[in-house]
């Protein structure tokens, strides 16, 4: 019929479940770390919140109803686009892409729970971030070395330059002193608030910029080395990736708090925007130069 379905052969169950706990544990490890410096997270409500005028309330409302459910209808298309791809690039963008719709589901239903944001609920909100950010890094960075491999480049000395630059630029962020806030707002009847948490600041400014680090120097360490660079090489992408992905969600994350620090909702705004625009660049980049892929998805959805 002209279109089959891919075997992944690279995700194995195994590889899977293993792949999952290791989220699951990176994810967990800046709690267990803030709890025993702190003895506990703090509470998930504030005394002080910012209040919300005519334009900022329209902001919120378009963020809210319009560009999040895009880019999530957009995250959900790219997901089934990619599922069972094989390439290795495909597969980071699958993952990440799972990672932030993860993260939002849990983020949505506790919000619809509680009336309100949790501290880690909005923990997950972001580590979800950040592993799509660190997605889109490795796809990428993999792709560009897939390329480069074919005229028998040696990426090496690139991966270990962009490394060396991260741990100058992961400095940034521990400069930066958590300053709590939040907002509350009125929208069609609903009581609707978001808050920046001290521990949510502290991960962005402390825990991840160390990570990311500890994972750089781990890149220029095997670089370095030059040992066994056929089994190494996917995993130092791995590493830069995330690395850069942590770091990048970082310096978002902060840079707007910083822009925004008075009028809060601007930057939950922008943080919005700034996804669409990924996303639909994306989607975008799947639609122009991998046409196929989606037209193998939809004729299997009609056979189904």
């Amino acid at each position: 019929m002209g279109y089959v379905r891919v075997y992944n052969p690279h995700m194995t169950l195994k590889k899977t479940l293993a792949l999952i706990v290791l989220i699951l544990l990176g994810g967990s490890l800046p709690i267990f770390i803030y709890l025993t410096q702190t003895g506990g997270l703090g509470i998930s409500e504030m005394a002080r919140l910012q209040t919300v005028n005519s334009t900022e309330r329209s902001a919120l409302i378009a963020s809210l109803l319009t560009i999040k459910p895009i880019y999530l209808l957009l995250c959900v298309a790219i997901i089934l686009t990619l599922w069972g791809r094989a390439s290795f690039s495909a597969q980071a963008l699958f993952w990440g892409f799972s990672a932030l719709i993860s993260g939002e589901l849990i983020c949505g239903a506790v919000f619809s729970a509680f009336k309100r944001e949790l501290i880690v609920s909005e923990h997950i909100h972001g580590f979800g971030m950040a592993l799509e950010f660190s997605a889109l890094a490795f796809a990428l960075i993999n792709f560009l070395d897939c390329r480069t491999a074919q005229t028998q480049t040696r990426n090496y000395p690139i991966f270990e330059f962009v490394a060396l630059l991260g741990i100058f630029a992961a400095f940034l962020p521990l400069t930066v002193l958590p300053i709590p806030s939040g907002y509350q707002a009125d929208l069609f009847g609903f009581p609707y608030s978001y808050a920046r948490f001290p521990f949510n600041q502290w991960v962005e400014s402390r825990a991840l910029p160390w990570a990311s680090i500890i994972l750089f120097l781990c890149v220029v360490f095997w670089t370095t080395l030059r040992a066994n660079e056929t089994k190494f090489r996917n995993l130092i992408k791995a590493f830069l990736s995330l690395a850069i992905g942590l770091l990048v969600f970082s310096l978002l994350r902060l840079t707007l708090g910083a822009l925004f620090a008075e009028r809060l909702i601007w930057f939950e705004f922008w943080e919005e925007a700034t996804q669409l625009i990924l996303i639909a660049s994306v989607a975008f980049w799947i639609w122009r130069f991998r046409r196929a892929w989606i037209l193998e998805q939809l004729v299997l959805f009609r056979v189904l």
